[in-house]
């Protein structure tokens, strides 16, 4: 995505934000641009029909309309014709990221990624999410993928931080740093 349209993206995202906060709807805007970015995912004719340039901009509320009317709520439907008019299609998926961006951010909710070497128990688990917790200072939804390649330990992932706390990763910083001595 181009840097304008990333950035039109976020300006469409906050706008519509806080239209759902002030509505007590963000929930619902949330769920709902999520199931309409996964149905376009599914179904390719619908994600040809929003992504087309050529299909008159009432036609195209019209169809939105027509498939998803009844089925999201009306400020979600009132955001994808506005998205309609302005010819800013293309953005959607930007905007579904953003707005979990700053739904996770005002829920002081932080989702990081560990990897394992091993699959951890739900004591370490539970043990890494309160470590992850006390040092954010907020809440902590983990996601967890096993690697056997890390060795052992584990890498996290979260928001532009990455802890690596696994043995590949403290022999490689050890190999580094015998390089830089020799």
């Amino acid at each position: 995505m181009a840097q304008r349209d990333f950035r039109a993206a976020k300006r469409y995202a906050t706008a519509l934000f806080g239209a759902a906060q002030s509505e007590n709807k963000l929930d619902a805007v949330e769920r709902d641009l999520g199931s309409i970015t996964d149905l376009m995912k599914q179904t390719p004719a619908l994600r040809q029909v929003w992504d087309s340039p050529l299909i008159p901009a009432e036609r195209k509320k019209e169809l939105v309309g027509q498939v998803l009317g009844q089925s999201i709520d009306p400020l979600s439907l009132n955001f994808l014709s506005v998205l309609i008019d302005k010819r800013r299609e293309e953005i959607l998926d930007a905007v579904r990221e953003e707005i979990g961006r700053l739904a996770d951010s005002a829920n002081r909710l932080v989702r990081a990624e560990a990897t394992f070497a091993i699959e951890p128990t739900a004591e370490e688990r539970a043990g890494l999410v309160r470590s992850l917790a006390q040092r954010t200072g907020e809440k902590v939804e983990l996601g967890v993928h096993v690697d056997p390649s890390i060795l052992g330990g584990v890498v996290v992932r979260m928001r532009d931080t990455i802890l690596d706390g696994s043995v590949r990763g403290t022999l490689e910083r050890l190999r580094e740093q015998m390089l830089q001595e020799a």
